[in-house]
């Protein structure tokens, strides 16, 4: 009888052990690489985890990039369809900080700003900035951002902070 768990038991733990080694994805595999540029045009090339956001990732890897709210709990919007965008009365981002630029080629691998996105960014960043402004924390990386270049303006000016 114990015998014949024992065979029983490996069985079903090789059998599980196999499909489940299979399915499993690696680290490499939901590793990207990121580039950030600073104002004088230093660059650093950094290994990025899948799921994270772009703030998280720069905090890190101790890139000089700020983000006290942290993305305040996501989008207050949600695009559901293209012609559909359904307010969620979430708290979204509210301080703004975590402004990067990303060049308009890489437009189309990033999700849609949000109206609250554009007008806190217009509001706090006034003349810094620009078509390819966005929120650090509003963008999670997928595995189609390798490569992504990402310029980090100059800090706030202190009386925001």
């Amino acid at each position: 009888y114990k015998e014949m768990l024992r065979k029983i038991s490996r069985s079903v733990n090789n059998g599980f052990m196999n499909r489940s080694v299979g399915k499993m994805s690696t680290v490499l595999e939901n590793t990207i690489r990121i580039t950030f540029v600073d104002r004088e045009g230093n660059r650093a090339t950094v290994p990025a985890r899948v799921g994270k956001t772009l703030l998280e990732t720069a905090q890190l890897h101790k890139v000089d990039l700020e983000g006290p709210c942290g993305g305040g709990g996501g989008f207050p919007d949600v695009q559901r369809t293209a012609a559909w965008n359904e307010t969620t009365y979430g708290e979204g981002p509210n301080c703004f900080i975590c402004h990067v630029q990303i060049p308009s080629t890489f437009n189309h691998l990033l999700p849609r700003m949000t109206d609250h996105e554009i007008d806190g960014l217009k509001r706090s960043w006034e003349e810094e900035y620009s078509r390819t402004s966005r929120l650090a924390c509003q963008i999670t990386l997928e595995k189609k951002h390798e490569g992504l270049v990402v310029f980090v303006p100059d800090a706030p000016p202190v009386d925001m902070m």
